[in-house]
């Protein structure tokens, strides 16, 4: 982020027009510096302040302004700088919160596409789990096996999310003017200030809605409801509770009259390991909920459930 950018910013958020998140990374620090303190601050501390962030930042070099001799923009009587000479002040360390953002966020794959910008693309492998904040402050928190895209524009104009498989859950900020779109499975589902499930894996469609509303092709979701695909097409129904349909995460696995397919895909996916039946046994309807993350305990407590055995062979889970 250059200076053009950091002012820009700044520009943004004297208006009223820059992001939840960039907002929140600006009051945020300007609460850090001065707490409590009603007084305005002294041209020293403002300057003893941003020589700190200046000796942090790694991009300061040649062609960079030097703190000391950044113009003196906002001051008021007496050599002390009034509030929005502050937020001028403060371009430095929103830069640094920014970039160090940035360095934590996850990996994630921006391509150019002509003169326009491609979607972002965000994916977790099996047995991995990852929580991203988008523009407008929204979160997603991905279970494992997913991938999702939105443009690099998200919140601009819309608000839109292509989840092209797995699972996410997704806290949504409320914004009457742009919808929150997710798109999956040829189905959008819409809400404008939420918090809902929606799961895609392998072709398997299911949204389950924690808070607020949804709208699901022609269906409206509240608190509660879930709405799933099968061969008969959208099907509404209640569930129970959050850890029926998002115990993912916590960490823990659920299980609800569930087949060895399903088994064997919930255990994969999470654990990153294949798992083969050898048994006898075909029909299978089990039911149990799992906090322990230990794959061990999982497996042992399915097996002496069921009357059966395993073994780990070859880097493979096999149930005999």
């Amino acid at each position: 982020m250059n200076i053009d950018e950091i002012r820009d910013l700044l520009e943004r958020y004297r208006q009223g027009t820059c992001t939840v998140r960039e907002r929140q990374l600006v009051e945020d620090w300007y609460a850090a510096l001065r707490p409590g303190d009603e007084e305005p601050l002294s041209e020293e501390v403002i300057e003893a302040s941003l020589e700190r962030v200046r000796e942090r930042l790694p991009w300061v070099g040649e062609d960079a302004v030097p703190m000391g001799r950044m113009p003196p923009v906002g001051r008021g009587a007496g050599g002390r700088w009034n509030g929005w000479g502050l937020l001028i002040a403060a371009a430095a360390f929103v830069a640094l919160v920014v970039a160090v953002w940035m360095l934590r966020a996850p990996s994630s794959k921006v391509t150019p596409v002509g003169n326009a910008l491609a979607d972002v693309v965000v994916s977790t492998n099996r047995g991995e789990t990852r929580q991203v904040v988008l523009p407008d402050g929204s979160t997603m928190e991905l279970n494992a096996g997913t991938e999702v895209h939105y443009s690099k524009l998200f919140g601009v104009t819309d608000r839109s999310v292509d989840l092209v498989r797995g699972e996410a859950y997704f806290q949504v900020v409320s914004d009457a003017v742009r919808p929150f779109v997710v798109t999956s499975g040829g189905l959008q589902t819409k809400v404008l200030g939420t918090s809902f499930d929606l799961r895609a894996y392998e072709g398997h469609f299911r949204v389950a809605v924690l808070s607020g509303k949804v709208e699901v092709g022609d269906r409206v979701l509240e608190k509660g409801m879930l709405a799933r695909m099968d061969s008969s097409g959208l099907v509404t129904e209640r569930f129970d509770g959050e850890e029926e349909v998002a115990a993912w995460r916590q960490g823990w696995l659920y299980f609800k009259d569930a087949s060895f397919e399903q088994i064997a895909f919930e255990m994969g996916n999470k654990y990153n390991i294949r798992v083969v039946n050898a048994s006898r046994k075909r029909v299978w309807s089990y039911t149990g909920l799992f906090r322990s993350g230990s794959l061990q305990e999982v497996i042992e407590t399915i097996c002496l459930t069921e009357g059966l055995h395993y073994r780990f062979t070859n880097g493979e889970l096999v149930i005999f």
